[in-house]
């Protein structure tokens, strides 16, 4: 009597089926060395494998990111570098311009050179790296950050805030900077104030007519002159020269709250030398009068005012319009020598914070290739097959194959 059945037949297939397959895959196994892992019979080492993938991949982005930023930021110093050399060459035409008996044509000289300079930072201020990303634009995307209207008025358009990039977890790094933090934030005696208005500071003090720095005389047509002086800050220091026909007489004073009258006494604490008498009017206003027929001012400095290149108006005793105004020279190129050693300092900090960042994307960099070697090294020991037991188990199904 014959026992055999389909279904005896389809169980051995079925089994002789499994077996080839179980065979093929330890053989491959045995093969390459890595392990057939499967999440029915491998579930917490697929686990760890997904985990451990996860975090490779990570740690080669911040890799990659660290490599991009360093990068980034050799070519923002060199930029910051540039700034620095253009404010020092800056600093060298304000004092060689300085010279009172400078002839016009020299003057001009130094203007055309001022204005270059102003060109030189407006252009590394839009300056764009390798990959055509602003140096200065933060996180705007604007590849030019900063405009030049038609009178020479420069202004930011990029963003407030600067760009940044992860290179580890929890660590970001700056990639570029804001531009408005950088031109239009650099701290001086009076506040902050814009690199490219001290450059214009600066041209404006160059093309000041030296002729306007002493007034005619004040009382060719009258008794009595009257000088409108400048509106001060919070406190301000003011000094003058009036001159008469007996000599000249040079008088100073600390002005707090717009408040001359302290001006005026020590104007007529002098008259007895002097020959000069001067009467606070109030609203900035002193009235003069002297013993000789002849008054000029001259030698007008100031420091602390609102507006750093205000002058002093010459009213008509009448009307109260302005006659002339008296220029101030000397003291500009002194505010304007200080301010630009404030904004090369401004730089160098800057530039500092440049290094610090590199300095820590390198650091980032280096511990990510540790992490990323020991990461390497668990995935292997996860995807790496146990060849001992991978032949043996081979031998085995080999025999129940052949039985």
């Amino acid at each position: 009597m014959t026992i055999g059945t389909t279904r005896f037949f389809q169980n051995n297939s079925e089994l002789f089926s499994r077996l080839n397959e179980d065979l093929k895959s330890l053989q491959s196994q045995a093969g390459s060395g890595k392990a057939d892992l499967k999440l029915s019979e491998n579930f917490r080492d697929v686990a760890k494998l997904s985990a451990a993938d996860e975090m490779r991949s990570q740690t080669k982005q911040f890799i990659a990111n660290s490599g991009r930023v360093q990068t980034d930021l050799e070519t923002l110093d060199l930029a910051m570098d540039r700034l620095q050399n253009v404010l020092i060459r800056l600093q060298e035409v304000s004092v060689e311009s300085s010279n009172d008996v400078l002839l016009p044509e020299e003057r001009q000289r130094f203007i055309s050179e001022a204005k270059m300079l102003k060109d030189e930072i407006f252009e590394i201020a839009n300056q764009s790296d390798s990959f055509g990303n602003s140096l200065f634009g933060g996180v705007s995307g604007k590849s030019l950050p900063f405009e030049m209207a038609g009178n020479g008025k420069v202004s930011f358009v990029g963003s407030a805030m600067a760009k940044q990039i992860s290179v580890s977890n929890g660590l970001s790094v700056m990639q570029n900077f804001s531009g408005a933090d950088i031109f239009q934030n650099a701290e001086g005696p009076n506040g902050r104030f814009s690199v490219f208005e001290l450059v214009d500071d600066l041209i404006k003090s160059l093309s000041v007519d030296l002729s306007s720095t002493v007034s005619t005389n004040l009382l060719k047509s009258a008794n009595s002159a009257v000088i409108e002086l400048p509106d001060t800050g919070p406190d301000a220091e003011i000094s003058l020269t009036l001159a008469t026909a007996a000599g000249d007489t040079s008088f100073s004073a600390s002005i707090y709250g717009n408040d001359y009258s302290a001006f005026v006494t020590h104007i007529n604490s002098k008259t007895a030398t002097s020959g000069i008498t001067a009467t606070y009017l109030g609203g900035n206003r002193v009235s003069l009068q002297a013993t000789s027929s002849e008054l000029k001012v001259t030698n007008f400095t100031q420091n602390g005012m609102t507006d750093p290149n205000s002058s002093l108006k010459v009213l008509d005793p009448n009307t109260s319009a302005t006659v002339e105004t008296v220029a101030q020279n000397k003291i500009n190129f002194g505010d304007i020598s200080v301010r630009i050693t404030d904004a090369f300092e401004h730089f160098a900090t800057k530039r500092a914070e440049v290094s610090a960042a590199s300095r820590r994307a390198q650091d980032a960099e280096e511990a990510n290739m540790d992490i990323l070697v020991g990461l390497e090294e668990d995935i292997a020991d996860i995807e790496d097959a146990d060849l001992a037991a991978v032949l043996t188990r081979i031998e085995m199904l080999m025999t129940q194959k052949e039985a």
